[in-house]
């Protein structure tokens, strides 16, 4: 009797969990996630700020409507409010008020660019790990292959075994995987919680050019 040949050939399922992966990938898999997981805390931190900072200002738009009232309904309005932009800058005027109006200007310029400056605090550490990242991964992938030559030195007698350079390929494989997982994510959250800065900016630079428009006038 002639044996013939399935027609379907059966293959090995292999499954891997995260964390045997994560052992694959070789130690600098470790400060990858190190990388990975203080991205995910400074970017949920900023949502957090940027967000809070919004509604507070969209409470607050109307907060500066005539100079006469900031005493009473602007300081109001900007009651409970100093932990956004806006707040901090109605509050220094607040505390100026009666003084020249270049020194309250000079002022609240001052205050508004420190608040700015506080809403960008974070970015830096954002922008520096979407860089870092993919170099971390290109990294694994460069030791990953000299370990890889390593053993085909080492073995070079005795013949090649495919097992002795899979865990270098899984190295290099696994690390320029995992560095680009983290760094496109962080420059896309980077752009755009830098746009989200700007568009406070702007707001905050209307409102402070408005109320110097209308303290100037009040002064004639």
């Amino acid at each position: 009797m002639v044996s013939t040949l399935p027609c379907k050939y059966y293959k090995q399922k292999v499954e891997m969990t995260l964390i045997e992966l994560i052992f694959k990938g070789g130690p600098l898999m470790y400060l990858l996630i190190v990388l990975s997981v203080f991205l995910i805390g400074l970017v949920i931190a900023k949502y957090r700020q940027i967000l809070k900072v919004n509604s507070l200002h969209r409470l607050m738009a109307g907060a500066i409507v005539q100079v006469e009232g900031l005493e009473s309904r602007n300081a109001a309005a900007v009651k409970g409010s100093e932990s956004c932009p806006l707040g901090a800058v109605l509050l220094k005027a607040k505390s100026l008020s009666g003084e020249d109006i270049g020194l309250i200007k000079d002022s609240v310029e001052a205050t508004a660019n420190l608040e700015v400056h506080r809403l960008e605090k974070g970015l830096g550490w954002i922008s520096t790990i979407s860089a870092v990242a993919p170099l971390v991964g290109f990294l694994g992938t460069v030791t990953g292959m000299v370990k890889v030559f390593i053993n085909i030195a080492s073995h070079s007698q005795q013949g090649i075994d495919i097992s002795l350079l899979a865990g270098g390929i899984w190295e290099a494989l696994l690390t320029t995987v995992a560095g680009l997982i983290i760094g496109i994510p962080a420059i896309i959250f980077y752009n755009d919680l830098v746009t989200h800065v700007d568009n406070n900016a702007k707001f905050l630079q209307e409102q402070i050019n408005d109320y110097l428009v209308k303290l100037h006038r009040s002064s004639h």
